[in-house]
């Protein structure tokens, strides 16, 4: 009886490791597209459809963050002049 109950822990701990690491997995991997977004970037759908299609392989995730990074940003009107 003992023996089933540490399987089942181990099975729930298992389980909850990866669902956790899929979740850090799913953060990471949208990065650049966040990035972006948060800059304003003008290409910023550009860049979220190059991550989503690309971005599993390191070269084009690391092309969409750099892309992300790049300064051209939309510039924030004022109109309090």
């Amino acid at each position: 009886m003992t023996s089933i109950i540490f399987v089942n822990c181990i099975i729930l701990l298992t389980i909850l490791f990866l669902i956790t690491w899929a979740f850090i997995a799913f953060i990471v991997y949208f990065i650049p597209f966040v990035i972006a977004y948060i800059r304003r970037h003008e290409n910023l759908w550009i860049i979220g459809l190059l991550n989503l299609t690309v971005g599993w392989t390191f070269l084009g995730w690391l092309a969409s963050l750099l892309w992300a990074l790049n300064s051209d940003i939309k510039e924030i009107e004022n109109d309090n002049d």
